[in-house]
């Protein structure tokens, strides 16, 4: 079994090597900062200033420590940990990478090594080999710190930021004081949002066996703001869960073209693998709160009125608007089908061939029973209501009818 050689001890070329990495520190530290600025493309672009100051410092920081190390036999300590993590905030605070912070260090512990080992020959390689195993475990040690400290300041920064925009759209979607909390919160306002109240369909992966429904929800949703992001920078604001929920987009550059908003949505629809219902509108950030009632009333009838996937505005809908506004008209026009109440497969008749275009085969295929029962329920959804839905004369009565009775459901 080998015996322990102290760090202190450990001798490359007829010289202790934390005496050599202490003479040598001045130049060894500049050798190191040319060599990440040589081989880490992202330090090439950092200011003079900072190179020489900050970066130089915690180089010399960590020469030093890792001299300390050896001569004192020792693992980094706390305060020596704290130091290394403290720098890896401040580059984190910067919005500089992780890897380049990470790859910085390796660079830097290679040079040390390199420094400490050139003058070992053939009689060092026991001492080489513990100086090179120490080495290693001192970058180790490092990368822990620097991940754990970079790490830590991104989740308070984005959990701020998070606080901050959810913040934000609930003052914009409930109203008050929306410029004074964009000011405290250093977001930029636009002069305009897209309000978008909108409805996802399930994901395939929702419904599958084997694989957990809450995880598939929150991969839709990511993947369904990620693409809004990518068009919109962070700007968007959202508040979604499974189904749907609202969403605003700063309405600049090309969405200022109403074409593009089907297009924007067709695209996120698509990343995120599901169909998706939508109703659109503009508003200054005063107006949000009005505007967001609207698109979500707006949702409502498409809902009602089994419009296919897609983005609609209130122009779209108008007729079908205004035949589902609370009030005695809808609440008669709903009464209409009250008989087909006690007759829940002559609803589910009616609706989905009213849903297939009055496509009676289609109807039949769907319900999983013959053309003539579809035509046996329709004829009773008549008898029962004195409305036809066979005959177009009725169509226009009957759909509006069905429309004010989901209208008036409890949700």
């Amino acid at each position: 079994m080998t015996e322990h050689k102290p760090g202190g001890d450990l001798t490359l070329g007829g010289q202790r090597v934390h005496e050599r990495l202490t003479r040598e520190e001045p130049d060894l530290v500049a050798r190191v900062l040319a060599r990440i600025q040589a081989e880490v493309a992202d330090y090439r672009r950092l200011p003079v200033e900072e190179l020489a100051g900050d970066i130089a410092r915690i180089t010399q920081q960590t020469v030093r420590a890792f001299a300390r190390c050896l001569r004192e036999d020792r693992d980094l300590n706390a305060a020596e940990l704290r130091q290394i993590g403290a720098s890896a905030v401040r580059r984190a605070e910067e919005g500089f990478p992780l890897e380049a912070v990470l790859a910085a260090y390796h660079v830097g512990t290679r040079e040390i090594f390199a420094v400490g080992s050139a003058d070992a020959g053939s009689a060092d390689v026991a001492d080489l080999l513990e100086v090179a195993d120490r080495t290693l475990a001192f970058v180790g040690t490092v990368t822990g710190a620097v991940t754990r400290g970079y790490l830590e300041e991104l989740r308070t920064k984005i959990g701020q930021e998070h606080t901050a925009r959810r913040t934000l759209l609930s003052v914009l979607a409930d109203g008050g004081p929306v410029d004074a909390v964009a000011r405290s919160a250093g977001i930029a306002l636009p002069a305009r949002y897209l309000v978008l109240s909108v409805e996802l369909g399930p994901h395939a992966d929702e419904a599958t066996p084997g694989i957990d429904a809450d995880i598939a929800i929150r991969r839709k949703l990511r993947r369904f703001l990620a693409a809004f992001e990518h068009s919109c920078g962070d700007g968007v604001l959202a508040s979604l869960d499974g189904p749907g929920g609202l969403v605003l987009l700063p309405l600049a550059g090309r969405l200022s073209a109403v074409p593009e908003w089907g297009s924007l949505l067709g695209t996120a629809g698509r990343a995120a693998g599901v169909d998706v219902l939508a109703a659109a509108d503009t508003a200054a950030p005063s107006e949000v709160r009005e505007v967001a009632g609207r698109t979500g009333e707006v949702l409502d009838v498409l809902r009602w009125f089994g419009r296919p996937p897609g983005l609609y505005r209130l122009d779209d809908v108008l007729v079908e608007y205004q035949l589902t506004r609370p009030g005695e008209a809808r609440d008669r026009l709903a009464a209409v089908l009250a008989p087909l109440d006690a007759h829940p497969e002559l609803v589910e008749t009616l609706s989905t061939y009213l849903e297939l275009d009055t496509n009676r085969r289609r109807t039949a295929a769907r319900l999983h029973v013959h053309p003539n029962t579809v035509d046996y329920r329709l004829r009773r959804v008549r008898d029962l209501t004195d409305i036809d839905p066979l005959h177009p004369a009725g169509l226009p009565r009957i759909i509006a009818a069905l429309a004010a009775r989901r209208a008036s459901l409890p949700r």
